[in-house]
């Protein structure tokens, strides 16, 4: 965690190639990190955590407090053979990783948070620097997630080190004032060779930014940039010859900055204002710009979808049609260029990588699953009890059946084929169905038992927006009718009934649901059935879900219900913050449920366990019990991060919740329930949050939702009892708790210990505090009269429940 005590940060000289510092003139304060003239370093852990604190730093910057330049987290200058991976970096008081003047550098597999209003807190920014490789990264931030410079003006002319031979992949950025991708602003020692690939973003303002201005000088050349998926954008493309300051009045306005070579191929973006906005320079136009196989679906506006001016280039497969500067090839080009060299920063440090999957590997005497990259991916799957999984007899590709990745050919027909197929085998060793690199669509199809459905890498399976593909099917039986609508409901992308034994796993595949027809649909009020899920799996035991990427879903996302033994390992979910009830993962009347390592960025909660609706929950009376959740990241503005209920009436019980990581949500736990539920919220035990810009630290209630008919009991009065809140770390935050039980049936057996919540100045009560009882101990700020202060504390479970002794086998 890094020293507030500004003293501890010393003065260090400004960049040579900018001149001067970026926040004031004259020097900077010290990097928290860093290292100067260094071989072989590494900077990587299982998955540990460097902690900025922010907070101080971007308020001096907005009040104009600063005399000296903010530092970054991590500065490694003049080095080579650099890795950094396997961190999380949250709140840095500026960028976060900046290898600068360096070479041979990996950044890999690392999650950086900072809050999406936080000034200048870029992910990372290679710096005239080269033979860069970033890949597997989550990214969230206030600025750019990946900026390449080279230095400032007049300063990075004089310099002269380009950054250059720089690869980007498997990148997820969220930014929605900035850039996934900036090549600039300051650029002024050339930028030559970048190559991106397999980016997914959502509510980000560009998917790819070139900016410089006059003064700049030397070049952005040779870019190129395939497989892109973005969702809710300003722009899809975005450059600009007049962005940008100067260090100072002694550029020179001679020099102007060369933009030539910019490829754009396969990408496909939803929901955005306009699809470019590509301003050069007068006399001296971008040129060489190609653009190919793209599709951008724009929201009706006032701006035009193309605004094209001083730049050149080339298209072909384009929609909408590009502005007149960027023509259909006359000879329909069949693509844009793309390396297939590689460069040599794809060939080295295969010895760094073994020796630190050894460490990440044998950390604190246990097995950590890394997520992404090739060197340690999920294979295989057992139960040390039941016997289950390893390599599956009988493999099977898609395209054995008739499918067709073009993503305009239904493959509804050939997901059934295939599984049925394959389940006449599945008894002999299990069997396996390969969706290989592709766009897929289907519709709605269920899976088989002891089966694999495994993605490949660049796979994409398609949820269909023709209605007639998702069939109506019941709606769940503690439920009692749909959510969005009386009745049933449409059915899921994937499903599951009765089965033993089922994977759906892959290379960092992608299900896509998109949902956006779906959320139209809903706020219209226009369906006659509830919205269904991405993956749903119902009275299922032993079931692993890792190492996939879902988007868009048309409501939530991953839905085990009345299942049992279920783990959920190293998936991302990504969903546009203002999208309806897009759940991340919903255990629901299940138990033994184990949920680690997943990044969530969703429209409701990220992780909601339920166990039925209020009359139809009770008579099903199947609780939610002994569940795991461990090392989640969280974004979630309007709702929880974890939250237990609403719809709780079969019970919930023995939640353990550690590791968690949660920034721009609105609560951290929530609790909520109401009269009519019956049932209980109990045994509920969370330890180790860092939540960041967060409405309240916890909130519980007894007064929440709706009910699905007039014949709810009001004699069912739920129990919430033994709720255990230890070593929470909070900052930004507009009220420690809200805590509002149900007069005559007091929340209690409530225990806080070790929790500081830094609270933002606020008209509302710090702690709002009725109908609950507990106890708490070294708490900050003081806690309400109804969880006085007494030495105590709170406990949390070291047994090992069921699914924690199921192995996960590379």
């Amino acid at each position: 965690m890094r020293e507030k005590d500004i003293n501890e940060w010393p003065i260090i000289d400004p960049l040579p190639s900018y001149g001067r510092g970026r926040d004031s003139a004259g020097g900077r304060y010290s990097n928290l990190i860093m290292g100067y003239n260094l071989t072989d370093v590494v900077i990587t852990g299982n998955n540990g955590t460097i902690d900025g604190q922010g907070e101080t730093w971007w308020k001096m910057f907005r009040n104009k407090e600063l005399n000296y330049t903010r530092g970054f987290l991590i500065e490694l200058m003049y080095s080579i053979q650099v890795l950094i991976s396997n961190i999380t970096l949250v709140n840095s008081p500026s960028w976060n990783v900046h290898p600068v003047y360096s070479s041979q550098v990996i950044v890999s597999g690392i999650t950086i948070l900072a809050p999406v209003n936080s000034p200048n807190t870029d992910g990372i920014n290679p710096d005239s620097s080269s033979n860069v490789r970033i890949e597997d990264c989550y990214i969230v931030s206030g600025d750019d997630c990946i900026a390449i410079k080279s230095g400032w003006d007049e300063y990075g002319i004089a310099f002269n080190m380009p950054s250059k031979h720089i690869v980007i992949r498997r990148l997820t950025c969220i930014s929605p004032t900035s850039a996934v991708i900036a090549l600039g602003s300051e650029m002024s020692g050339g930028i030559q060779d970048v190559r991106a690939e397999d980016i997914t973003a959502i509510n980000s303002e560009s998917g790819v930014r070139i900016k410089t201005t006059v003064g700049r000088g030397a070049y952005v050349k040779d870019i190129f940039v395939r497989g892109m998926n973005l969702y809710t954008m300003k722009w899809v493309f975005w450059m600009t010859g007049t962005y940008g300051q100067h260090p100072d009045d002694n550029f020179d306005p001679k020099a102007i900055p060369v933009v030539q070579n910019i490829s754009y191929s396969n990408v496909v973006a939803e929901n955005v204002t306009m699809a470019a906005k590509l301003e050069g320079i007068p006399g001296a136009p971008f040129t060489g710009i190609c653009i190919y196989n793209v599709t951008a679906e724009v929201v009706k506006s006032k701006k035009p979808i193309w605004n094209c001016t001083d730049v050149e280039g080339v298209s072909s497969h384009v929609t909408p049609t590009p502005c007149a500067q960027i023509p259909e090839s006359p000879d329909r080009i069949t693509h844009c260029p793309f390396p297939e060299d590689d460069l040599p920063v794809l060939m080295t440090l295969v010895l760094w990588t073994v020796v630190t999957t050894a460490f990440i590997g044998t950390a604190e005497g246990h097995r950590h699953y890394r997520r992404g990259g090739s060197e340690t991916e999920l294979e295989a799957f057992h139960y040390a009890a039941a016997g289950a999984g390893g390599c599956r007899a009988h493999v099977a590709s898609l395209t054995d059946f008739g499918g067709v990745g073009d993503g305009v050919t239904s493959n509804t027909a050939a997901f059934a084929a295939a599984v049925a197929n394959l389940s006449k085998v599945a008894y002999d060793g299990g069997a396996m169905l390969v969706v290989p690199a592709g766009r897929w669509l289907t519709g709605a199809f269920r899976l088989t038992r002891h089966f694999t459905l495994f993605l490949d890498h660049d796979a994409v399976i398609l949820a269909t927006q023709d209605i007639n593909e998702w069939p109506i099917i019941d709606p769940l039986p503690s439920y009692g009718r749909g959510r969005d609508s009386a009745g049933g409901r449409y059915s899921n992308l994937i499903m599951g009934y009765n089965l033993t034994d089922v994977v759906i796993t892959g290379n960092n595949g992608t299900i896509d649901g998109q949902g956006e027809t779906w959320w139209k649909m809903f706020r219209n009020k226009e369906l006659n059935y509830t919205r269904g899920f991405l993956i749903e799996l119902m009275y299922s035991i032993q079931v692993l879900i890792s190492n996939i990427t879902l988007v868009n879903s048309p409501s939530w996302n991953v839905h085990p219900v009345y299942s049992s033994h279920v783990i959920v390992s190293g998936i991302t979910i990504l969903a546009p913050v203002n999208s309806p009830n897009t759940d991340g993962i919903n255990p629901d009347s299940s138990s033994n449920v184990r949920i680690e390592d997943c990044y969530i960025v969703s429209g409701d909660d990220c992780i909601a366990i339920k166990s039925g609706w209020d009359e139809y929950g009770i008579a099903f009376n199947m609780p939610s019990k002994h569940i795991v959740i461990r090392r989640l990241t969280c974004i979630s503005p309007t709702s929880a991060v974890i939250a237990l209920g609403s719809e709780m009436s079969g019970g919930i019980q023995d939640v353990r919740a550690e590791d968690i990581t949660a920034i721009n949500s609105e609560s951290g736990v929530r609790i909520k329930t109401t009269i009519g539920r019956g049932a209980y919220v109990k045994d509920i035990f969370v330890r180790g949050m860092n939540l960041h810009t967060m409405k309240w630290v916890f909130w519980m209630t007894g007064t929440y939702g709706q009910h699905p008919d007039d014949n709810f009991d009001p004699k069912a009065i739920p129990v919430v009892r033994n709720i255990i809140y230890s070593n929470v770390v909070a900052e930004n935050v507009t009220m420690a708790a809200k805590l509002e039980g149900i007069p005559g049936a007091p929340f209690t057996g409530i225990c806080i210990y070790n929790v500081t919540a830094e609270v933002v100045k606020s008209k509302k009560p710090i702690w709002n505090c009725t109908d609950v009882e507990g106890v708490s101990s070294h708490v900050t700020p003081t806690p309400c009269a109804q969880i006085p202060e007494s030495p105590t504390h709170c406990p949390f479970p070291e047994d090992d429940l069921p699914v924690d002794c199921v192995g996960l086998e590379e």
